[in-house]
């Protein structure tokens, strides 16, 4: 099958804004230029078309094996098309954990072929308790793209130290969120004004700031890399920034929720913004803002994290901690920060979390595979269920009206049209 993307603006890391009309033939980009006639391929056009490579997410909680009545294959591969991504690396958080090179090898024959580019992170210790390390060289060798215990924060100093130069033995990278479990344990939301008010226990800011300058620590003694996943306070931010003055190999990642919302969201006792890290103040806002433009921040995680209807739809303190964002990720970000430039949008959902994996940065250009994700950052669309593909339908932004619209994505050499 062979489509035109007419007048798209081509979003690369040069900024170059020029409009093209771009031919797919059989997946692969046939050709780039100004003007392309084709009476035989099906047109792709809109009012301000855009164009870059597929977004990349770390973290994605996919769900199968194991907690299927969250999310399966088909739902959070369509729901990650949906939202523009061709390329996830989820988190090992699932039943049986992804903690083996048996378990890397199902996750990635269940998505192979797909549309979407899987590439399994491993656990860093088994069943991911945090005690014993996992079988790290053996899930590396069978494709384990990085290590981490996902949603689980790594406590103990020794399990992530041995982690850490496990890791830097093979050009590997510990994704760690810092997050003092002695310190955060049965709290409920950001600890503040807005919990004081609310009665409800509050997780302070210490409990991320001190694990995560703990890690800072190890990364460097042990001479190598670590990913902060998605941090959530100014401390937090200044801690990393001075750290990535001294070594460029220490990155960090935040969510788009907490770009976008803060602990006064939750004034309404609303479970849908009960996520995890918590969404915090408005100065940590302001600072998570500003360490994306700086590049103390690589990239912006989706933090999908599907949740049964049963679990969520509860009486706050009982409502389990989540949101599935995947197929709103952009459109969100894009409606929300309307002062954020694209090329910035673009290059921490599609850019950052590929360098901090190691992987190839697909390129737009004659010949290549299509790896993009076409959209159009002025098209308004309302989001209800119908339209969320995530089976759990926990997404913060049903009923709202957004702006920004995926309407293509090509990977594999497969098209998925969403217009």
């Amino acid at each position: 099958m062979r489509y035109l993307i007419k007048k798209a603006k081509i979003i690369t890391p040069d900024k170059s804004s020029q409009r093209k009309d771009i031919l797919i033939d059989q997946g692969k980009i046939k050709e780039i230029a100004r003007l392309i006639e084709d009476d035989k391929a099906q047109i792709i056009e809109s009012k301000d078309l855009h164009v870059s490579i597929g977004f990349c997410d770390i973290g994605t909680q996919i769900g199968e094996p194991g907690f299927e009545e969250r999310e399966t294959v088909e739902t959070i591969i369509q729901s990650a098309l949906h939202g523009g991504y061709t390329c996830l690396a989820p988190f090992p958080n699932l039943d049986p954990v992804v903690d083996s090179k048996s378990t890397v090898k199902f996750i990635k024959n269940e998505f192979e072929g797909s549309a979407v580019s899987v590439h399994p992170v491993g656990s860093v210790s088994k069943h991911c308790d945090g005690k014993d390390i996992s079988e790290m060289m053996d899930m590396h060798h069978h494709g384990a793209i990085a290590f981490s215990d996902g949603c689980k924060s790594i406590q103990n100093t020794g399990v992530l130290l041995r982690a850490l130069q496990y890791t830097k033995s093979i050009n590997s990278i510990v994704i760690q969120h810092p997050n003092d479990e002695a310190l955060s344990t049965d709290t409920q939301v950001h600890e503040g004004f807005v919990s004081t008010s609310l009665g409800l226990a509050g997780n302070p800011m210490e409990s991320e700031l001190i694990m995560a300058k703990r890690d800072i620590d190890l990364a460097q003694y042990a001479e190598t890399s670590i990913c902060l996943h998605n941090i959530s306070s100014a401390k937090t931010v200044e801690l990393v920034k001075k750290a990535r003055n001294k070594n460029e190999a220490i990155y960090a990642s935040t969510t788009a929720m907490n770009l976008l919302h803060t602990d006064e969201d939750l004034e309404t006792f609303d479970p849908i913004y009960k996520v995890q890290p918590p969404l915090r103040s408005k100065a940590d806002r302001k600072a998570l803002l500003k360490a994306l433009a700086n590049n103390t921040i690589s990239f912006i995680s989706s933090n999908h994290t599907p949740v049964e209807l049963e679990n969520k739809d509860l009486e706050f303190e009982r409502s389990k901690q989540g949101a599935s964002t995947l197929d709103t990720v952009f459109a969100s970000l894009n409606s929300y920060m309307k002062n954020m430039d694209i090329n910035l949008l673009v290059d921490k959902l599609a850019y950052g979390a590929r360098q901090v994996l190691g992987l190839p940065i697909p390129t737009i250009a004659t010949g290549e595979i299509a790896d993009i994700v076409v959209f159009d950052p002025t098209s308004k669309w309302t989001v209800d269920q119908s339209n969320i593909y995530s089976k759990s339908k926990n997404n913060p932004y049903i009923g709202e009206e957004l702006t920004g619209k995926v309407l293509a994505v090509f990977n594999n050499k497969k098209a998925i049209i969403h217009l």
